[in-house]
């Protein structure tokens, strides 16, 4: 089994090692590090990785390579399922018929149109059933409609992007300047290209209660949990990024093997983060997870359970080792680098 290097243990300085599989990373935003704690593994674990920017004003990544949005239509009636589910706060029961007739060559009560190739024909067909249906079939369309014309617009501005090209390392994809619902539909995009298309791949879900979450089904996390089951014989992985793991689909967390758990103050995190840590070992106390600093996180696989300073990408072991043991502060470490960066572009100054 293929091993990362995560930190080194609070307390010891020894180095912890954690297995590249499927991972949950927790813990409050903005105070635990899970931005720069998932950069720093990223970077050291060989692999190829893709995570999105979905909110402004979040943590960024440093060392990160930015690539264009990718997204693929799709218009079978699974798929539009999910996104009335997403929309509805709910499992769909009685409405599959009306989705099944928008994703296929129809012709009846409701209207005439031929099987639609992206959303936007759907959303023609479904205003065409909108004017002419009634009860349960009116809602759906409805919905359908409602939730297309924030999205269809929107695709209409999206970076021309047949193709999804990763480079080696971390790719960000800014996906800020979108809605939620158009965020989505990037994301499944990109989950169903490396299924189908990649290797040695992690895609990092951000906010996984909202994109993936536990008590309806999404566009996102129908991809995703489809990924999650097939993927680990190609080397892809999924890992999920969430302040609330309460709200993440089942199907995707009994997957993970691997475990990060950083600070959390409010009452109910720290008990949901008690909850999902294994039995068989001594569990930290209420005091410990609350009092954790930034880039500490409680790591927990298999029957194994470290307090760990997670390395970040652009620092050196030793730095990050002797901030494990407490000989020195993360700002210590920030000031050498910093002096270091400044010296280098100096001497390339001088030789130019």
């Amino acid at each position: 089994m293929t091993t990362v290097l995560l930190g080194f243990e609070v307390g010891t300085g020894e180095p912890v090692e954690i297995p590249v599989g499927h991972m949950a990373v927790t813990g409050q935003s903005n105070v635990s590090g899970k931005t720069t704690t998932l950069e720093g593994v990223v970077s050291r674990c060989g692999m190829r990785a893709i995570a999105f920017l979905t909110k402004r004003g979040e943590g960024s990544f440093r060392v990160a390579s930015p690539i264009p949005p990718y997204f693929k239509d799709r218009t079978d009636w699974r798929f539009l399922a999910s996104i009335l589910e997403s929309v509805a706060g709910d499992k769909l029961k009685f409405q599959r018929t009306e989705i099944m007739k928008l994703s296929q060559d129809y012709q009846g009560p409701e209207g005439t149109w031929n099987a639609p190739k992206t959303l936007a024909e759907v959303q023609a067909n479904a205003e065409i059933a909108l004017l002419r249906s009634r009860g349960i079939a009116k809602r759906v369309y409805q919905e359908l409609v409602t939730y297309l014309d924030d999205v269809v617009p929107q695709i209409a501005l999206l970076p021309a992007s047949a193709q999804l090209k990763l480079g080696s390392g971390l790719n960000v994809m800014d996906l800020t300047p979108y809605d939620f619902a158009l965020q989505a539909l990037v994301v499944r995009s990109v989950l169903e290209w490396v299924k189908t298309k990649a290797q040695k791949t992690i895609v990092v879900i951000p906010e996984a209660w909202k994109f993936a979450p536990k008590q309806r089904r999404s566009p996102v996390s129908m991809a995703a949990e489809e990924l999650i089951r097939q993927g680990a014989a190609l080397e892809n992985f999924i890992w999920c990024d969430s302040q609330d793991l309460a709200g993440v689909s089942g199907v995707l967390l009994r997957q993970v093997t691997v475990w990060l758990f950083g600070v959390q103050r409010d009452a109910r995190e720290i008990e949901r983060t008690l909850d999902h840590i294994p039995a068989d070992v001594v569990r930290p106390t209420r005091a410990d997870i609350a009092k954790l600093g930034r880039g500490e996180f409680i790591v927990a696989h298999g029957n194994e359970l470290r307090l760990v300073y997670v390395q970040p990408a652009w620092m050196s072991s030793v730095h990050a080792e002797a901030i494990a043991r407490g000989e020195e502060s993360v700002e210590s470490a920030r000031e050498i680098v910093r002096d270091f960066d400044l010296e280098h572009e100096h001497a390339e100054e001088t030789e130019t």
